[in-house]
């Protein structure tokens, strides 16, 4: 079964004074395998690499 992220805590929980950048983007990053990993960040600088050149 899928999770949707609720852990249940509420609005009130312990994890309620967490910032947006916490839980988000970090948490989905290091479920990523190496893989994944290392196909983003090579896209990544490819995509710097072709802009910086256009400029």
């Amino acid at each position: 079964m899928a999770s949707n992220g609720d852990d249940g805590t509420g609005p009130g929980g312990p994890t309620a004074e967490r910032s947006a950048a916490d839980g988000g983007i970090v948490d989905r990053w290091t479920a990523l395998d190496r893989g994944w990993q290392a196909l983003a960040l090579g896209l990544g600088i490819v995509a710097a690499h072709l802009v910086g050149q256009a400029l």
